[in-house]
């Protein structure tokens, strides 16, 4: 006659006899072999339970833990776990799965599979609650079992997106991260997928256990409001700062206008204070707008808000010092918008011869001379997306020729200066308004405030010395790359092996795996991540040949200048892989 000792549900797949009730109270703990993992099948009194034998913290085995009272104690770190249900009472050490197990004719049996469901609804409210108790290793292991079973992109994102904007006040560095990997995710492994993912949602978790929830606004009552008025209302909600006059307008114009003029509204509200924010703000502009493209235009309601914090708060370069002396540079940028809307016009009617000398005069030292040339060059049929790739294309040359005698921390203006003209490049392709196109003019002249960073000017790799003694083989110099950026100073090998890879045009896919790979294990900001994915988009943009390899050049010299670091988040990554394969971490042969 069967005996329940205490009540556990039974699984009706495999059973395994574990021993005798009173041989397995005389051991107090017994671990047999399941079909996917090592059980922990426990006697505690009368009653029997079972778990996974590896803690879920570290891999530790808890049959070498302690039992009372019900409560289970791992000995590595202290963690304690209660036995009916495998819940812990640390939520930094994750919860056990548990095995059904019950007595029968007093012999102690138990489930060869555990009572953990393994569907996509299970582990995106695993991946929430990760995030919602900043626990990293929930957060891996959750993100690893979504991207094994064959969950798509948009609905992990939108997992992470939902809790972010009901639990973030701005749109963040997470945020950010996101939108790259959200970019690069097509052209890397899993493994990289899914380091690059965790690498972004742990900074979201970190952001929003610190932060104060947003609270909601709503869009003006009505379908009556005109693009040219919302737009004018936000310039006046920028210009004066008020949050909650730029949060309804812009919420407002999500409900009424196209997708066009959507776009013209937020980065009119992004350029109207000069490089605002360091050219933070309309790269976060633009990576609101990729989520948008993933998820649908029904997140914006919820995601552009988040912008409205820095575009009313943020610094333009106009309140500083260095855009007025001793070159004064805001008033002709100013005087340049008054009439932008007819050189653009003017443009559309000609066609352009081009102009070589377009970007010596970008990458010079007179930014009149730079103002006037773009203004030219656009009135002459220069479309805004050829002179935004242009000045994109300079500010990566500025990357590429970064001087090494300057301190790393200077490595910060050409970054944000990339960044910011690639956000540009993006931003005038979803709208070639005036107000959109000025951020091109900004853009040049950020470039011709980073002059002093390239002397002397770097020599790029083709200047310095063959490349013929590296391999040819594209494997081999992946391998070479990662181990080179082992090494502290590596900067110019490291260059010298991208430019050796382009040049024997090998897959283009493959060295972004590797590149992103490289920058999502170190424990770094958001920046660097950013500059890879802007130069991934520029690449894309002028294809095979000399621009690509010296935009290339740029990204990896300002990767390998801050490598290697602790790669703390690296660790904790592996430890979650090893304890989702079920491998032995702590147990001995």
């Amino acid at each position: 006659m069967m005996t329940r000792i205490q009540d556990a549900p039974v699984a009706t797949g495999k059973t395994i006899r574990v021993a005798g009730h009173d041989e397995l109270k005389q051991h107090g703990v017994i671990v047999v072999a399941g079909d996917h993992r090592r059980i922990a099948v426990f006697a505690d009194g009368d009653s029997v339970y079972a778990v996974e034998n590896n803690c879920p913290h570290m891999g530790f085995p808890l049959d070498k833990g302690t039992v009372r009272d019900g409560m289970l104690t791992c000995h590595w770190h202290q963690a304690r776990f209660d036995l009916r249900s495998g819940c812990t009472f640390d939520l930094w050490a994750d919860d056990v799965p548990r095995y059904a197990c019950w007595i029968e004719n007093g012999v102690v049996l138990v489930a060869a599979e555990s009572l953990v469901p393994a569907d996509e609804a299970y582990h995106r409210m695993r991946l929430r609650r990760g995030i919602e108790q900043n626990v990293g290793l929930v957060q891996a292991k959750s993100l690893l079992a979504l991207l094994e079973g064959g969950a798509s992109l948009d609905r992990i994102t939108s997992e992470v997106v939902d809790y972010a904007q009901r639990n973030l006040n701005n749109f963040s560095e997470g945020m950010t991260r996101l939108g790259c990997m959200i970019n690069l995710f097509p052209l890397v492994s899993s493994d990289t997928a899914y380091l690059g993912l965790y690498y972004s949602v742990r900074q979201i978790a970190q952001e929003a256990s610190n932060s104060v929830p947003r609270r909601d606004r709503q869009a003006l009552h009505g379908k009556t409001h005109n693009h040219t008025t919302l737009k004018r209302w936000l310039v006046q909600w920028v210009q004066t700062r008020h949050r909650d006059g730029a949060e309804r307008t812009l919420l407002t114009g999500i409900e009424q206008l196209d997708n066009d003029q959507i776009a013209d509204l937020v980065f009119c509200g992004a350029s109207e204070r000069l490089y605002a924010d360091g050219g933070h703000l309309l790269e976060s502009c633009n990576k609101a707008f990729e989520l948008l493209e993933l998820l649908g235009k029904d997140c914006a309601r919820s995601v552009f808000p988040l912008l409205v914090p820095s575009m009313v708060e943020a610094r333009g370069r106009e309140e500083s010092t260095d855009w007025h002396h001793p070159i004064e540079i805001v008033e002709p940028l100013r005087s340049l918008e008054q009439d932008l809307s007819e050189t653009i016009e003017q443009g559309k009617t000609k066609q352009w011869a081009g102009d070589p000398d377009l970007l010596g005069v970008i990458l010079g030292d007179d930014p009149l001379a730079i103002i006037r040339r773009l203004k030219e060059s656009l009135g002459s049929g220069a479309t805004p997306e050829i002179l935004a790739q242009t000045v994109a294309y300079a500010a990566a040359m500025r990357l590429a020729r970064f001087a090494t005698s300057n301190e790393v921390t200077d490595w910060f203006n050409p970054q944000h200066t990339f960044i910011f003209t690639n956000g540009t490049y993006q931003a005038v392709r979803r709208s070639a308004t005036a107000d959109v196109v000025r951020a091109i003019f900004q853009g040049a002249i950020a470039i011709y405030n980073d002059r002093y960073l390239n002397v002397p000017a770097a020599r790029l790799p083709s200047e310095r010395q063959p490349l013929a003694n590296l391999p040819e083989d594209g494997g081999e110099l992946q391998k070479l790359l990662l181990e080179t950026l082992d090494q502290r100073g590596s900067i110019e090998l490291s260059a010298d092996i991208v430019s050796r890879y382009l040049q024997l045009e090998l897959p283009f896919e493959n060295l972004v795996d590797t590149l992103v790979f490289a920058t999502v294990r170190e424990d770094l900001d958001f920046h660097s991540l950013q500059v890879l994915d802007a130069g991934v988009r520029q690449c894309a943009a002028w294809g095979p040949g000399e621009q690509r390899q010296n935009i290339m050049v740029g990204v990896i010299r300002n990767l390998a200048a801050h490598c290697p670091t602790r790669r703390a988040g690296q660790q904790t990554s592996q430890i979650a892989q090893r304890l989702h394969r079920g491998d032995k971490v702590f147990e001995e042969d």
